[in-house]
């Protein structure tokens, strides 16, 4: 086990101890190496090279009663800092290992940020519900991990990554890497839940990238 997975394995106790693991899906480019820790899917072996780990936070109002992530992380040596912009919570620890929360926005979603029972306050973000509902709990680290099926992950990525800016080419050779171990059939199955803009970026994807369902 290297620093970073050490840091990582850490994230993974803090988030379990403070109650928290049921509420929260892992997503980001970690979600990659629990893929490959579980061995949900054979022979693929992501390379992460982020210090940033990003979950996803299912229901603000879940747990209950409210937890306190951000105390706890503090009791165990990490730093926590509020976003001067919009006020979301991340966390630090000495390996430079970043944590950041997320939320779906809903309906006008005019807040940029949230404040939720996990104990933190969380960026609020559209098509998170791509990731929500199509997720799968693995084990890695003696934890139950929450994470996206890899279609969702892949199909979410390919829905958001016109709007990336610096982060589009890094995402797009993400879902070119694991595209070839995905279920197509599944692939399908998220696409059908998209919605029609959802869809057209998808195939938009697709087409530039000479991606194809029917391998």
């Amino acid at each position: 086990m290297n620093e970073q997975q050490r840091a990582f394995c850490k994230i993974l106790d803090l988030i379990e101890d403070a109650g928290c693991m049921r509420h929260v899906i892992l997503v980001g480019s970690w979600a990659e190496f629990v893929y490959r820790e579980s061995g949900l899917i054979e022979g693929f072996a992501p390379n992460i090279r982020t210090l940033d780990v990003d979950f996803l936070i299912k229901n603000l109002r879940k747990p209950t009663p409210a937890a306190n992530l951000s105390t706890m992380a503090r009791e165990r040596g990490y730093l926590v800092e509020s976003d001067i912009l919009n006020g979301t919570t991340r966390l630090f620890d000495t390996s430079g290992l970043e944590v950041e929360f997320l939320i779906g926005k809903v309906g006008a979603g005019i807040e940029p940020a949230l404040k939720t029972n996990v104990g933190v306050t969380a960026q609020t973000l559209r098509h998170m519900n791509i990731l929500s509902g199509n997720s799968i709990e693995l084990p890695c680290f003696e934890h139950m991990v929450r994470v996206p099926l890899p279609e969702a992950y892949a199909v979410h990525k390919m829905v958001i990554n016109s709007q990336r800016r610096g982060k589009r080419e890094k995402d797009r050779r993400a879902v070119l890497q694991i595209w070839p171990y995905l279920d197509k059939k599944r692939v399908s199955v998220v696409m059908a839940g998209l919605t029609r803009k959802e869809n057209a970026r998808v195939k938009e994807f697709m087409a530039a990238n000479d991606l194809e369902l029917d391998e």
